[in-house]
């Protein structure tokens, strides 16, 4: 995909790294996913983005299409997009199950030691959890339960949830605004 074809669409396109455009039609321009079982970008620290996108080239976070496409990239088409989507707004997604909020709520306690009272965490080389797609937020959690995705402190969060407790906090976390405590 050319990135000319979506200058016209927004003006901070015509400032993006050439290499957007092998995001662009997944992620969007903005950083908005076009499906809800893919992470939106916008608004991330462009740290964990540069973290997660040499992962996949590394082969040490596994997608098979992910792997794909970050194969190609340099570290400066990697700095370049991780500084490109991070300048791009936040979109809150919520998209998760509305009648789950209330648990996930009550449940996020763990994460919120890391991942901030209003899903930023301080340090830049974690995700912002705030506004994230639902589907996409728990499957993440299943993956770290399972082991297909490593970290350590996440594992041992993720290794007593079920499903539903993913679910909940997926719903939480996509509904979840900066200016909510």
């Amino acid at each position: 995909m050319c990135v000319a074809a979506f200058s016209g669409m927004n003006p901070a396109l015509a400032e993006a790294p050439a290499a957007v455009a092998t995001c662009v039609g997944c992620h969007g321009q903005d950083g908005i996913s076009v499906n809800p079982e893919w992470p939106n970008l916008g608004g991330q620290y462009a740290d964990y983005l540069a973290l997660q996108l040499k992962a996949y080239r590394d082969g040490t976070r596994k997608n098979v299409l992910m792997q794909g496409i970050a194969g190609g990239l340099t570290d400066d088409d990697i700095a370049a997009l991780a500084e490109y989507y991070a300048a791009q707004p936040v979109h809150i997604a919520a998209n998760g199950e509305a009648s789950l909020v209330s648990e996930g709520q009550n449940r996020a306690g763990y994460c919120k030691a890391c991942h901030g009272m209003k899903g930023y965490p301080v340090a830049s080389e974690w995700p912002v959890l705030a506004g994230q797609n639902a589907a996409y937020f728990a499957a993440q959690l299943a993956a770290f339960k399972s082991m297909e995705r490593i970290h350590p402190a996440m594992q041992a969060v993720a290794k007593d949830l079920k499903p539903s407790h993913m679910d909940a906090l997926a719903a939480y976390y996509s509904q979840l605004t900066p200016d909510q405590d």
